[in-house]
């Protein structure tokens, strides 16, 4: 609390337009806080690239820190408007006044049958974890033939690797930052065994009898927004909720591998170890 009024103080009581950004930047940082760790998830990737929190909620001084920035934004041109529509987008603010940073639509992929995937076996699906593990930390793999991989076997389908590419599941452009080479490849073969941090599955039934599956992106007294696998965005009123159950698997299927050999598997954690924007 005293953090935020001295910020606003002191963005009130100056004329320097580079230190007023500073302020805004670190006020809206404050807009939300971190919600208890209730032992669900794991901290690793988030629903996207953008922090500063995983499960990000308000805290008592939210509305004086929205009161602020919209105060700000009213006083603002275009160009200063722009700037506090990218912190509200960057730092989950979810203010809808000061408007959403465009991002490019969900592509309709070609179809792909996960199924019939994960139901093809290659060296990877006759071997046992252990063997596999072993035989990564000896092969270092090809990563232009990870990256082609990626698309093969429809890891696209759920993941992107490029900022402004439609968000689906967990982030992968930043992966190597954030796992090694063998955390990569476990998380691969073993997606129940840990769900990451903002990827927990839920299933809300709504009082029409609709089921919706996916992330919970945003949640809000009034509202919750979730994303499916495929990136298609559903908002629901909480008011309209029958049911709310949080799945214990993960929505990426076991066995995605099951068709590589070794060096192609390989190849693709290597490529994926090496995404680190």
């Amino acid at each position: 609390p005293i953090a935020v009024r001295g910020l606003i103080a002191a963005y009130n009581n100056t004329n320097d337009k580079d230190l007023k950004k500073q302020i805004l930047e670190t006020t809206a940082r404050l807009y939300k806080t971190e919600m208890p760790y209730t032992g669900d998830a794991w901290w690793s990737t988030k629903p996207n690239g953008h922090g500063p929190y995983y499960r990000p909620i308000d805290w008592e001084f939210s509305p004086a820190i929205k009161t602020f920035l919209l105060g700000v934004w009213n006083k603002s041109n275009a160009e200063e408007q722009q700037f506090l529509t990218d912190l509200n987008e960057k730092d989950q603010m979810g203010i809808e006044e000061l408007g959403v940073v465009q991002t490019a639509a969900v592509k309709d992929e070609s179809k792909v049958d996960l199924e019939a995937i994960r139901n093809k076996k290659g060296q990877i699906g006759n071997s046992s974890i252990e063997d596999v593990m072993l035989a990564m930390a000896k092969i270092k793999g090809d990563p232009t033939l990870g990256k082609a991989l990626f698309t093969k076997q429809g890891c696209v389908v759920c993941h992107s690797t490029t900022a402004g590419e439609a968000l689906k599941g967990p982030f992968m452009g930043q992966i190597g930052a954030i796992m090694n080479r063998e955390q990569i490849a476990e998380s691969i073969l073993k997606p129940n065994a840990s769900i990451s941090q903002g990827f927990v599955t839920v299933l809300i039934t709504t009082k029409d009898k609709k089921d919706h599956m996916g992330f919970v992106t945003t949640e809000t007294p009034e509202r919750i927004i979730m994303r499916d696998i495929t990136g298609q965005i559903s908002t629901i009123r909480t008011a309209d909720i029958l049911t709310r159950k949080e799945m214990e698997t993960s929505m990426m299927p076991t066995g995605l591998a099951n068709a590589l050999s070794y060096e192609e598997f390989a190849s693709l954690i290597t490529y994926l170890s090496l995404q680190k924007k």
